[in-house]
């Protein structure tokens, strides 16, 4: 997400848009983000918590394969409000994947580990991205990162659990 919220409006002028369009395209991204959240929300209780976060990082990784076949402002558009409807579900869904993996005696601990950790990972993406422009003169690489990065988090979380954290913390399996 950090590409979104440091590169986006530069990736549009690339594509010949004007600073302006470009910030009022990344405005989409509230409101996709609002009914993705409620839509994704209301999903989860009825489909289940785990798989709809997979579906949201699914999204979350194609909307950024929209952006890297963007030719023009209303492809790249398309492709912020696809990764910006799955931008705050994937807060919610996480703190209760969490929940209903660990339980609630260590919620507080294990959701502000992942959300002390994530903007070193957020914040390392946005350079990244501009060191990769500034050496090629593309975003393309760092959108093809970010589509993997999306498709991996899908595959870490639909992958079954080994129950490894149970076995190294046994106490994890008394907060339930």
């Amino acid at each position: 997400m950090g590409f979104v919220n440091a590169h986006f409006i530069a990736y549009t002028t690339d594509l010949g848009a004007t600073a302006i369009h470009g910030a009022y395209a990344l405005a989409t991204v509230g409101v996709a983000g609002l009914a993705g959240g409620l839509g994704f929300g209301l999903m989860a209780d009825k489909y289940g918590r785990r798989p709809l976060l997979v579906l949201a990082y699914v999204i979350r990784g194609l909307g950024y394969g929209v952006l890297l076949m963007a030719t023009g402002l209303p492809m790249a558009i398309l492709g912020v409000v696809i990764i910006g409807s799955s931008w705050t579900s994937v807060i919610s869904l996480t703190g209760t994947v969490a929940s209903d993996t660990y339980g609630l005696r260590r919620l507080g601990t294990i959701y502000g580990t992942m959300f002390t950790v994530m903007p070193f990972g957020a914040s390392s993406g946005v350079w990244l991205a501009g060191q990769i422009y500034d050496s090629t003169g593309s975003y393309d690489i760092a959108l093809w990162i970010s589509l993997g990065m999306g498709l991996l988090a899908a595959t870490a979380m639909a992958t079954p659990s080994t129950g490894i954290a149970r076995r190294l913390w046994p106490s994890f399996s008394q907060a339930h």
